[in-house]
């Protein structure tokens, strides 16, 4: 199969955008991330940087991100978002929400958002999505968006022993190219929205498409250790709403990974 990316491809497919403007493609690179975040002070917001392969990808706190040659998307946004700095987290938000809706039309069970920001098909993990916010003083914030979306290949069962890739889950051949265009596609548009005004709406959205919500999980956060309870809800400002045990008020947690019980306990 042609799965080739090239600047013109991607905006040939993504078409009209209102925030991304410029495409670059990398046949190798350390970080998507890192190039951006070493790009920000010379560069305009919406420069957008895939790479086909990254010798030094990172994921959420201070992971490794390892994906094999060819097999996966890797891209990073570069942004100056008009937000304020409790609502800098709606643009990681946003994009499981973009990843999600490109992916749905392409397999065969409806992908899922599990908090805070993974992209599940049939509870394995086939998106990770890793923000950086600089906060200048007397400046707007800057941000670098960076999502990876295993594709066609997903790193071996001993690196990553709950990853899947989107082939294993397609309802037809896809590409690269499909996810990739149909991500920034629907990220653009969300990015517009909350330009807009649309803060609220974008919390509903993502809040309404919660996997995790209603959920009996295992929160690791590597600050507190595990907890464990009922996933009520989220706030506002992203917190996780976990009922750990009845009579008392809800704990609120902002960082972690929430891993669904497999052995609920009786009501």
């Amino acid at each position: 199969m042609n799965d080739l990316i090239t600047p013109e491809l991607i905006r040939a497919h993504v078409g009209p955008t209102q925030i991304l403007r410029e495409y670059r493609v990398f046949p190798e690179i350390g970080s998507t991330n890192t190039y951006l975040r070493e790009e920000a002070r010379h560069e305009a917001e919406g420069l957008v940087v895939v790479a086909e392969y990254q010798t030094a990808g990172r994921g959420r706190q201070g992971r490794s991100w390892v994906a094999p040659r060819g097999g996966s998307v890797h891209c990073s946004v570069l942004l100056r978002p008009p937000l304020l700095p409790p609502d800098l987290y709606l643009l990681t938000a946003a994009c499981s929400l973009a990843v999600r809706d490109a992916l749905a039309p392409l397999v065969t069970a409806p992908p899922q958002i599990k908090w805070p920001n993974d992209v599940l098909l049939e509870g394995c993990k086939v998106c990770g999505i890793l923000t950086e916010v600089d906060l200048p003083h007397g400046e707007s914030p800057r941000a670098v968006l960076g999502f990876g979306v295993n594709v066609h290949l997903a790193p071996p069962p001993d690196i990553a022993p709950n990853a899947t890739c989107a082939a294993q889950h397609a309802s037809r051949p896809v590409t690269r190219l499909d996810i990739l265009a149909g991500t920034l596609r629907h990220y653009d548009a969300l990015l517009a929205m909350l330009y807009n005004g649309g803060t609220d709406a974008v919390w509903q959205a993502w809040r309404m498409g919660l996997y995790t919500v209603g959920r009996r999980v295992r929160v690791r956060d590597t600050a507190a250790g595990s907890r464990e309870g009922i996933a009520l809800d989220v706030s506002r400002d992203g917190g996780l709403l976990l009922q750990t045990e009845r009579g008392i008020p809800p704990q609120v947690i902002y960082a972690g990974d929430a891993i669904e019980d497999p052995h609920p306990a009786a009501s």
